[in-house]
């Protein structure tokens, strides 16, 4: 249960530089015309089919379960997370919920899945609940587990101040290698490697079909203190997280050498930089900034056992702005800034209107910076070289109304054609947003989606309309989204086309709020295709 912290804009207040408030002078052609080019020069890559992924909150958003929005989305991957992970304990299913409910203890996850109450005492059945239902969907399970050092003891309720921990009210998290899967269980202490071992005794390992395929180590720990105070009453020193970081991911590369690690789970801007603003940074400042120092320690740690021990850079990203709340709202005078929002992923010289550039106004080729995928893949490539990329939450909208459903859709775009490994959407996938997912998920009639080699292209008006494409068994697949408020030509090339006809066009807009087959028009144009994408619209063409 990731409640939205207000505080966070409140962290760094009064942001830079100016983002569109309403449409800009959109920079077309000549002719008014968007003319999409193919950069040739530019390396090629598989889209990762991970980055149509949600996460496991149950009915938490009221009415359905998530998964029953996942299965309609049809997403591919999906991770049990949030605040609630980090105060989990497997071995009685209790967690505590911190500042979102009373610091209390509770069955805050067991009613959110709506596991049976018979079941509750059965170890670790809200993870076994959620990864079964990950594979019913043909998705994999990305595992939050904590390094808290204490988890809930018991579902008792509110936490007084007294009992923080170490009390009675809590238990000792273990992260040494030793009980197998069908020894005894320890109830005074959560065993997190017999777990693991005994996830794969049920499902099998990482590299099996069936098994939890990842694990992440926590949950934006730069806010535990805030969120958990019973058990963090006071900030855990870097030095001290790394090393728990380290130490729980030998541990689950021992028991399960094929499975992939995930961290560390920052939840933005500030907690990238600086470990949001850690007492002890001053003392690691060198670095540069706190991811640096992160996937340093990692590399190190990796040299020093001959193996791998960090796969997947992990980190949250929500869009801002000094205008309102963007955050699960659709808020129509917040229109134009929600749409914007995904550009500060991949669009250089974009700067959006919040406080976040101000957080990341760094120097240098390590500095994380905006367009944030491209800052963020340079400091992998320099401080640990063949970790992967995720974004383990995201959100940009209720859903409700037409502009949020297309900025998760340019989002998702951006993911897939941008070397992003998975990605995982926070929120239950309802309404528009499955429209969103279902744009680059749902099958053509060559029976697929959008998949394949990445084709990267230059086009005019990036205010106005995103592009992306891929190329899979002879057949091109574009996604066009249209920010604007009116209708966009967009004229692709022949050597895009390379003499392929336009087989299909899909789509969603507000008179088509269901993706599916679209009536647009096509016109041939000098040997390519003008093709007018309607205002505030998301269209698929398939070409083959």
């Amino acid at each position: 249960m990731n409640a939205f912290r207000p505080s966070r804009r409140d962290l760094l207040a009064g942001g830079l530089a100016v983002s569109s408030i309403g449409f800009p002078l959109m920079s077309f052609g000549a002719d008014g015309v968007v003319a999409l080019r193919v950069r040739r020069e530019s390396p090629t890559a598989e889209i990762s089919q991970l980055v149509f992924g949600s996460n496991e909150i149950g009915v938490m958003d009221g009415g359905a379960a998530s998964a029953t929005f996942d299965a309609q989305a049809g997403v591919t991957a999906r991770r049990f997370g949030g605040d609630l992970t980090t105060t989990y304990n497997w071995v009685n299913n209790a967690c505590n919920a911190g500042k979102n409910h009373n610091q209390a203890n509770g069955d805050f996850l067991l009613d959110a899945l709506k596991i049976p109450k018979e079941e509750w005492q059965r170890p670790g059945v809200v993870v076994e609940a959620m990864h079964e239902a990950s594979l019913r969907l043909g998705a994999r399970s990305l595992i939050t587990l904590p390094l808290s050092p204490y988890v809930a003891a018991d579902m008792d309720g509110a936490v007084p101040a007294e009992q923080t921990a170490p009390s009675r009210r809590f238990v000792p998290t273990r992260w040494t290698v030793g009980a197998g899967a069908r020894d005894p269980i320890d109830r005074g202490v959560c065993d997190l490697p017999q777990f693991v071992a005994r996830l794969i005794d049920k499902y099998g390992a990482a590299n099996n079909s069936r098994g939890v395929f990842a694990y992440a180590l926590d949950n934006e720990p730069g806010l535990w203190t805030q969120n958990h105070p019973r058990v963090f009453p006071s900030r855990m020193a870097i030095d001290d997280f790394i090393a728990r970081s380290i130490a729980a991911a030998r541990a689950i590369k021992t028991v399960d050498p094929s499975a992939l690690v995930f961290g560390p789970a920052s939840w933005g801007a500030t907690e990238l930089v600086n470990f949001q603003n850690a007492p002890d940074w001053p003392a690691h400042a060198h670095h540069g900034n706190f991811l640096a120092l992160y996937l340093d320690a990692f590399r190190k740690a990796s040299e020093q056992d001959g193996r791998r021990l960090l796969d997947v850079l992990d980190v949250h990203w929500y869009p801002f702005t000094n205008s309102g709340q963007l955050f699960r709202t659709d808020t129509e005078a917040l229109d134009a800034v929600r749409l914007d929002a995904p550009r500060s992923l991949t669009e250089p010289g974009f700067v959006e209107n919040s406080w976040v550039p101000r957080a990341l106004s760094q120097s240098g080729e390590e500095a994380i910076g905006l367009p944030l995928l491209p800052s963020l893949q340079r400091l992998v490539a320099r401080r640990n070289p063949g970790t992967k990329l995720a974004i383990g939450e995201f959100n940009y909208g209720l859903g409700k109304r037409l502009p949020s459903a297309l900025a998760l859709a340019d989002a998702l775009g951006r993911y897939a054609t941008s070397g992003v490994f998975m990605a995982t959407h926070w929120g239950s996938l309802a309404d528009l947003l499955t429209q969103s997912y279902r744009l680059y998920r749902a099958p053509d009639i060559k029976g697929a989606g959008f998949a394949g080699r990445i084709v990267a292209l230059e086009y005019g008006a990036p205010e106005a309309i995103s592009v992306f494409a891929a190329e899979s068994d002879g057949a091109l697949r574009l996604v066009l989204i249209n920010r604007a408020q009116r209708e966009i030509a967009v004229d692709i090339p022949p050597d895009l086309r390379q003499s392929r006809p336009l087989l299909q066009t899909l789509g969603f807009d507000d008179s088509h709020p269901v993706f599916g087959e679209c009536p647009d028009q096509a016109r041939d144009a000098g040997g390519g295709l003008r093709l007018a994408v309607p205002p505030l619209s998301a269209r698929r063409y398939l070409f083959a």
